[in-house]
C-alpha cells in the first residue's frame, strides 16, 4: 500500500490516508454567507473522493470585510446552513478529518466592502485606500475569531485553521512591517498578541478537548517587510521569526501547521505556480521541509501539511510519495486540484483516470472577477460562468 494511503492521527481523529483537500474559495454562498445549494453539492463531491481532510473554504468572521462578495460567512444568522453542509458531507464520509478555515480578509477586503488594514501606514495602492483600525476596533476582532470558533465547534467540523497567511488580516499583524506603538505592533510578542490570545481563549471555550486546531501560514510572503523577512525593510528570506511562530503554534497547543507561501493578489505565482513559474513549487517543498526539520528537531507535536502539490499534474502522486516517504511532510495539500477533480484520492486509490489541474488559473480568474469559482477545464457550469464574465 502506497505511504499516500495510511493513516495518520492529528490529535484524536484518525486521517485515513494522507491527502488534503485545501480551502479554496469558490464565492458562491447567497443570502449573506449562508452555503448555498451549488456549495453544498461542491463538498458532497468532496466527500465523495474520500479524501484524508478537506479544509472548507475561507469563512469570514464578519459580515463588512470580504476579499469575496458572494463568500462565507460564519455568525449565528447562519449556523444553521454551516450545520447542513457539514451533515451533508457526513452523509458520504464519515472519516475524513473536516475543518473549516475562518479569516478576515483585512487589505484583502474587495471594494465593495470594508478595506481594513492593521499596518501604520497604506502598505498598498488599492482604491479604496485601506482604513486603519483602532487598538478597540483589533480587540473586537480578535473576539469575532473566538465566537467564530466556539461556532465552528456547535456546526460539526472537527476542527479549525486559524488562516493567518496569504494576506489577511492575522498574517498582516504578523509582518515586521508592522510598527504599530500600541499592543499588537512593533515587538514579535505585540505582533504575535492577537493570535496567542485568540488561541487561548478559543481553548479555554471548547466543550471538547477532541477539536482540532490549526494554522494555514505563508512563511515568506514575498514582499518587504513581509512574513519570513527579518525587518520592515527587510525582502530577503529569513525564517528566525516564523519558526518562533511555528514554536509558538507547539506552545499554544495546536495540533497541525499547514504550510503555505506567498500572497495571492500580490505574490500569486509563489502561491500557486502557473505552467511558466511552475518551478516556484520547489519552494514551497523546501519551506515544508524547513518547518518539518524544526518539527522534528526540536519533538513539537505539531503535524505539518504541505502545499501547492497541484502544481506537479499528473506527477502529483510520485511527488507526494518521495515527500512522505522521506519525512519531509505529514500530509500532501491539494487546491487546485480538488477543484479540478475533487475524486482525486478515490481515483488514486483505484487507478481511474484523474482529471489533473491544466494549471491555467481559470479558476484564479473566475474568484479576481468576483464570480462564482471552479475548474473552466472540467466543469460544464464554470466553462459557461467563464465565457460569460471572463472571455
Amino acid at each position: 500500500m502506497s505511504i499516500l494511503f495510511e493513516p495518520l492521527k492529528i490529535k484524536n481523529k484518525i486521517l485515513p490516508n494522507r491527502l488534503f483537500s485545501q480551502a479554496m474559495e469558490a464565492n458562491d454562498s447567497e443570502n449573506g454567507g449562508q452555503p448555498s445549494e451549488l456549495t453544498i453539492n461542491r463538498y458532497i463531491e468532496l466527500a465523495k473522493g474520500n479524501w484524508g481532510g478537506v479544509s472548507i473554504e475561507a469563512t469570514s468572521v464578519v459580515e463588512t470585510s470580504l476579499a469575496r462578495k458572494d463568500g462565507m460567512v460564519i455568525n449565528k444568522k447562519n449556523l444553521d446552513s454551516i450545520k447542513l453542509l457539514v451533515e451533508s458531507f457526513r452523509k458520504h464520509d464519515e472519516k475524513s478529518c473536516l475543518l473549516l478555515q475562518l479569516v478576515h480578509s483585512g487589505d484583502g477586503s474587495g471594494p465593495f466592502s470594508d478595506v481594513v488594514t492593521v499596518m501604520p501606514y497604506n502598505v498598498s495602492q488599492r482604491s479604496p485606500a485601506p482604513r486603519y483600525l483602532s487598538t478597540d476596533e483589533i480587540e473586537r476582532l480578535k473576539d469575532k475569531f473566538v465566537e467564530s470558533a466556539l461556532l465552528s465547534e456547535e456546526a460539526g467540523v472537527d476542527g479549525i485553521d486559524f488562516k493567518t497567511g496569504h494576506g489577511y488580516l492575522t498574517g498582516e499583524l504578523f509582518r515586521p512591517g508592522n510598527t504599530r506603538e500600541d499592543k499588537w505592533g512593533g515587538s514579535f510578542e505585540n505582533r504575535t498578541r492577537f493570535f496567542r490570545e485568540a488561541m487561548g481563549e478559543i481553548k479555554s471555550g471548547l466543550r471538547s478537548r477532541d477539536f482540532i486546531l490549526g494554522s494555514r501560514f505563508s512563511l515568506y510572503e514575498g514582499i518587504r517587510g513581509g512574513c519570513g523577512t527579518s525587518g520592515a525593510g527587510e525582502i530577503v528570506e529569513d525564517f528566525s521569526e516564523m519558526f518562533d511562530l511555528v514554536r509558538l503554534m507547539d506552545n499554544l497547543g495546536m495540533d497541525y501547521a499547514n504550510v503555505s507561501a506567498g500572497i495571492p493578489a500580490i505574490t500569486g505565482p509563489i502561491t500557486r505556480p502557473t505552467e511558466v513559474s511552475k518551478h516556484f513549487v520547489l519552494h514551497h517543498l523546501r519551506y515544508t521541509k524547513a518547518v518539518m526539520d524544526l518539527v522534528k528537531k526540536e519533538n513539537l507535536s505539531l503535524k505539518v501539511i504541505g502545499s501547492a502539490y497541484s502544481t506537479y499534474k499528473d506527477e502529483a502522486p510520485a511527488i507526494m510519495e518521495e515527500m512522505l516517504s522521506k519525512d519531509y511532510v505529514d500530509f500532501c495539500g491539494l487546491g487546485r486540484q480538488s477543484f479540478a477533480d475533487p475524486l482525486t484520492p478515490k481515483k488514486i486509490a483505484s487507478g481511474e483516470k484523474v482529471n489533473w489541474c491544466l494549471l491555467c488559473s481559470g479558476c484564479s480568474k473566475l474568484m479576481f472577477a468576483q464570480v462564482h469559482g471552479g475548474c473552466v477545464a472540467y466543469n460544464d457550469y464554470c466553462k459557461e460562468v467563464y465565457k460569460k464574465h471572463v472571455g
